[in-house]
C-alpha cells in the first residue's frame, strides 16, 4: 500500500481541529498577514491590578492554559514601558499546535490557529466595565498597523517582547471590548461614589440580565496599603524599640536593597497602621471648608484631613517626621499619596473596604485633588487640580495627591518620590516640581497596590501590615487580613452573542481563574519575603476550600467569599458584603475557621 503524506494544513482541512502554524513577524516586527489571518482577535480592558495574572496566566503552559508553551510574544506600550497598554499573541493550546499538554476546551468552531488578545489597563477597572455594559470603542495599542515600527528583544518569560508606539490620537486601534475585567463588581463604578468618570452613562451600571450583560466571577485579589522605603524604615523606627533589629537605628539591622535578604524586609519587622490610621490618611473632608476652599477644585470632595507627616504622634512629645533619623527623612514633612485615577479598581476596592464607599450613601470618600495626573481622557479633567511647578503648592493644607492611569504608574511614583529622581519610564518625575534631582525632591509617600507587584524588591516601596496582620493568602483565608476583594470579568451579550467566540472567551476566563494557574501566577509575582500573596480561586462546586481554614498554595482556594451560596446571577459578588464561610454543602459540618 503506498503511504500518503499529508501537509499539517490539509490534514487539519480534513480531519477537523486547528491547524499548526508558526507566528511570523513584518519588517515592523508586527505579526504579518499571514499570521493575521489565521489568528482570532480578543479585546480585554480593565483591572491593572490583575495585568500579571491575565500575561502569566497566558504562559502557564499546561493544559489548563489556552496558549501552547514558549508561544507567548508580548507587546507593550513605549510610553509607559507596558503599564497601560499590552497586547499578547500565541499559538492556541491544541494537539494540532503540537502542544504536549493540549487544552482540549478550546471550542471546536475555532478553526484559526493563533490567538491576539489586547489587554488594556489605561483607566483601570472602570474600562472593564462601563464600555461593556455600555457598548463603546475605546483605544488598544495598535500592533497590527501602527505606523511606527516597533522595537524587539528577546525574554526569559516570553518569546519575544516588542514595544511599540501608543497615543490614542496617532497610533492606537479603536475597538468594542470582547469582556471586561474589574477588581470588584461593576455597582461600586458609579457617578455618585467618585469611582466611574463624570459623563458616564449610565451613571450607575444596571443589574445584569440576560438581554444586557453577564458577569462570571474573577478570582479573589489582595490588595495592600504602601509606603516609600525610607516612610517605611521611619515607621520601623517608632514601632521597634532601639535594642531591635527591627529598628533603623540599631546596629544590628539590615537593609540590602532589592534582595530581601536582611532584616529590614522579614515579616518580622514590617511595620503597621491600623485601619482607622489609614482611614484618617486617605478620607476626604464631606465638604470644602475654610480655608481649605481656596485649595479645591470642584467638584472635588474635599481635602484630607492629614496633610502633614508630623500630625501622625510616636509619643506625647514627639511625632513620626521629627523622630526619624537623618538618612530617612525627607525635605519636606507633606504627605503625599499615590493613588490612581477615577475608574481604578485598585482606588474602588480601597474605598470598599476602609471608606465604605459605594455601599452606603453616607460614606466618606477619598482626598480628590490629584496634582499630577497621567491621564487625560474626557471626564478625568475634572479631578486633576493641577500639575505643581515648585514648592509652593506644598503650603496648602491639605495632601498631595498623584492620580496615576495604572498599577505601573502608582509604583513610578511611589519609586520616583523616596529617590527625589525619575527611575522608571513614564512621565513623573518629581524632581521637576519639588527641586533639584536627588535628596531635595525626596517625599514620603504611601499609597495602594495589589499583592502581585514588587514581590522583587525593585521598587522603592514596601507593603505594610494593616490592623497587625501582614498581607499573605493565609491571613486572607484565616479571616486576619481585611483588604482582599473579589473580580469579576463581564461581557455583553449583544456584543458576544453564542459562539465559537464567546465559549473561547468563557475558556480564557475559566483558564485565568484555576487554582493551578493561580499558583503558577503567585509564584511568578506573588512570592514575598513575608510570605506568598497576589490572587486566590473563589470556592465553588468545581474548585473547594479545604474544611479546616488553611490554604494549599500549590492550588489556593478561599475558604471565604463575598458571594451568597450558590454564587450565581442575583448572589454573586458584592464586595459590600461581609465575606463569610463559603460551602457547596449545606449539610457540610467540618467546614469552619482556623483559629491560631
Amino acid at each position: 500500500m503506498k503511504k500518503i503524506l499529508l501537509g499539517a494544513a490539509v490534514s487539519a482541512a480534513l480531519f477537523g481541529g486547528v491547524a499548526q502554524a508558526t507566528i511570523t513577524f513584518n519588517a515592523n516586527n508586527m505579526p504579518d498577514a499571514v499570521t493575521l489571518n489565521d489568528t482570532t482577535i480578543v479585546y480585554l480592558s480593565g483591572s491593572s491590578a490583575l495585568s500579571d495574572l491575565i500575561e502569566r496566566g497566558l504562559t502557564v503552559g499546561s493544559n489548563e492554559g489556552v496558549c501552547k508553551a514558549g508561544t507567548v510574544h508580548k507587546f507593550v506600550d513605549l510610553g509607559t514601558g507596558g503599564s497601560n497598554q499590552q497586547a499578547y499573541i500565541c499559538e492556541l493550546n491544541t494537539a494540532a499546535n503540537g502542544s504536549a499538554t493540549p487544552d482540549t476546551a478550546i471550542p471546536a468552531g475555532i478553526t484559526k490557529s493563533n490567538l491576539l488578545v489586547y489587554k488594556r489597563n489605561e483607566g483601570g477597572s472602570g474600562k472593564g466595565v462601563v464600555p461593556v455594559v455600555n457598548p463603546a470603542q475605546i483605544a488598544f495599542l495598535n500592533v497590527t498597523t501602527n505606523p511606527t515600527a516597533c522595537t524587539t528583544a528577546t525574554s526569559t518569560t516570553f518569546a519575544s517582547i516588542k514595544t511599540c508606539d501608543y497615543n490614542s490620537s496617532t497610533n492606537a486601534t479603536f475597538a468594542t471590548p470582547t469582556f471586561g475585567l474589574s477588581d470588584v463588581n461593576p455597582q461600586i463604578f458609579s457617578v455618585g461614589t467618585e469611582n466611574a468618570p463624570v459623563g458616564t452613562t449610565p451613571p450607575l451600571p444596571p443589574s445584569p440580565t440576560s438581554s444586557t450583560y453577564q458577569i462570571v466571577p474573577g478570582p479573589g485579589v489582595a490588595f495592600g496599603v504602601i509606603v516609600s522605603t525610607k516612610l517605611r524604615n521611619a515607621l520601623q523606627q517608632a514601632q521597634f524599640p532601639t535594642a531591635s533589629n527591627c529598628n533603623p537605628s540599631n546596629a544590628g539591622y539590615t537593609d540590602v536593597a532589592g534582595t530581601g535578604v536582611d532584616t529590614a524586609d522579614s515579616v518580622n519587622c514590617m511595620p503597621n497602621l491600623s485601619s482607622d490610621q489609614i482611614a484618617d490618611l486617605f478620607a476626604a473632608y464631606p465638604t470644602p471648608v475654610s480655608p481649605l476652599k481656596a485649595n479645591i477644585s470642584a467638584p472635588a470632595a474635599g481635602a484630607g484631613k492629614i496633610h502633614q507627616w508630623t500630625q501622625l504622634k510616636t509619643s506625647a512629645l514627639t511625632n513620626l517626621f521629627d523622630q526619624t533619623i537623618a538618612k530617612n527623612k525627607p525635605a519636606n514633612a507633606k504627605v503625599h499619596i499615590c493613588s490612581r485615577t477615577v475608574g481604578s479598581g485598585t482606588k474602588a476596592q480601597f474605598g470598599v473596604k476602609f471608606l465604605n464607599n459605594g455601599c452606603s450613601s453616607g460614606s466618606s470618600k477619598m482626598v480628590q485633588n490629584f496634582d499630577h495626573s497621567a491621564y487625560a481622557e474626557p471626564g478625568q479633567a475634572n479631578y486633576k487640580a493641577f500639575n505643581p511647578i515648585n514648592t509652593t503648592v506644598e503650603s496648602a493644607l491639605r495632601p498631595i495627591v498623584h492620580a496615576m492611569a495604572s498599577g505601573g504608574g502608582l509604583a513610578e511614583c511611589m519609586d520616583e518620590l523616596d529617590s527625589g529622581a525619575a527611575n522608571s519610564a513614564g512621565s513623573f518625575a518629581p524632581a521637576s516640581a519639588y527641586g533639584a534631582p536627588g535628596a531635595t525632591a525626596v517625599r514620603w509617600a504611601i499609597g495602594i497596590q495589589s499583592l502581585d507587584k514588587n514581590a522583587d524588591l525593585s521598587k522603592n516601596y514596601r507593603f505594610i501590615k494593616i490592623d497587625g496582620a501582614a498581607p499573605t493568602l493565609k491571613n486572607v483565608v484565616n479571616g486576619k487580613y481585611p483588604d482582599w476583594v473579589e473580580s469579576t470579568f463581564q461581557y455583553n451579550v449583544n456584543t458576544l452573542p453564542s459562539g465559537a467566540l464567546k465559549n473561547l472567551v468563557l475558556e480564557i476566563v475559566s483558564s485565568f481563574t484555576t487554582p493551578s494557574v493561580i499558583s503558577f501566577v503567585n509564584t511568578k509575582t506573588g512570592t514575598h519575603t513575608f510570605g506568598t500573596s497576589g490572587v486566590i480561586a473563589v470556592p465553588n462546586s468545581t474548585h473547594p476550600a479545604l474544611v479546616n481554614g488553611t490554604v494549599d498554595l500549590a492550588k489556593p482556594v478561599n475558604l471565604l467569599s463575598h458571594a451568597v451560596f450558590p454564587g450565581t446571577g442575583a448572589q454573586a459578588t458584592n464586595n459590600c458584603r461581609n465575606p463569610l464561610i463559603y460551602s457547596n454543602n449545606p449539610n457540610n459540618n467540618n467546614q469552619g475557621l482556623q483559629l491560631n
